[in-house]
């Protein structure tokens, strides 16, 4: 069942990063006990930098206590009484990717490699950065991605839901559009999407427009879902759309875990303080 209430968490830049990174370790390690592993998939664009650095450096566990998330028993906190994620066990993967080099100033890879990737303990192997700017073409690209997501979890295509990966937690950001991920309004073909789980998108409006990106039926089988973004504008936007005063088309408003939890967390510079409340 859907999460009929989402999370909606509002704050200055400081408190909603260290709240959102908290909950992710947290996650990520409850995920690690259960499970033996943590399978995580990052956004793109500007707002998640100062998050992924988070990440990379870890938190306190009395900031953990302080906004009530659990701190798991498995989570020792290490130097500075720090805890960190568990790198060792955690696998990386992107929501959505721009068709350009990894090296390419636009690459969502790039700024993830830039802020968060050469955290003491992430191995090459456990990075699966969409196959984008290579020697495949988009489709190609996106068909490659797809089965790389269905080896890692041992999941076969059949044709059914229950042969669809189930995330951890995957992280959205929010554009001013609605859109999510690299799902633009609009885009029927991309948002009714039913039988893959990555496919390639050309956006005009977009820069690049040629793009990789999640589908909503992966998307929404995830435990969590983390939307994380900054604005007023945002704020407004994500609002109506918990509200469902927007389209109902709105990409991000069709973001809706069938059996999992749905977070969003906006920095808002006019907040003095951690908000939680509904929209």
């Amino acid at each position: 069942m859907a999460e009929k209430n989402p999370f909606f968490i509002t704050g200055n830049e400081a408190g909603i990063t260290e709240y959102a990174a908290g909950l992710i370790i947290s996650k990520a390690w409850q995920a690690a006990a259960d499970r033996g592993r943590f399978t995580f998939a990052l956004s793109g664009g500007r707002s998640p930098r100062s998050l992924y650095r988070k990440l990379a450096t870890g938190v306190g566990p009395e900031l953990m206590r302080r906004y009530d998330i659990p701190v798991p028993d498995c989570a020792v906190p290490m130097q500075d009484n720090l805890i960190v994620m568990p790198w060792s066990r955690t696998l990386i993967f992107w929501g959505d990717e721009r068709c350009v080099s990894p090296d390419h100033p636009d690459s969502n890879y790039r700024m993830a490699a830039e802020t968060l990737l050469d955290a003491p303990g992430i191995a090459p192997a456990q990075v699966f950065g969409m196959p984008c700017g290579q020697r495949y073409l988009p489709a190609e690209a996106a068909k490659l991605y797809e089965n790389r997501i269905r080896d890692a979890f041992n999941c076969r295509k059949t044709g059914t839901a229950d042969n669809i990966p189930v995330f951890d937690l995957i992280l959205l950001g929010l554009g001013d559009d609605g859109h999510t991920a690299s799902l633009f309004p609009g885009d029927t073909d991309a948002l009714n999407e039913s039988n893959s789980l990555v496919i390639a998108v050309n956006v005009p409006e977009a820069t690049p427009p040629e793009r990789l990106t999640m589908t909503l039926p992966l998307i929404n089988r995830a435990k969590t879902v983390i939307f994380f973004t900054s604005g007023e504008k945002r704020a407004e936007l994500a609002g109506k759309i918990i509200r469902k005063s927007v389209s109902p088309n709105l990409p991000a408003g069709m973001v809706r875990p069938s059996n999992g939890k749905l977070f969003w967390f906006i920095s808002v510079p006019s907040s003095l303080k951690i908000c939680r409340r509904s929209p």
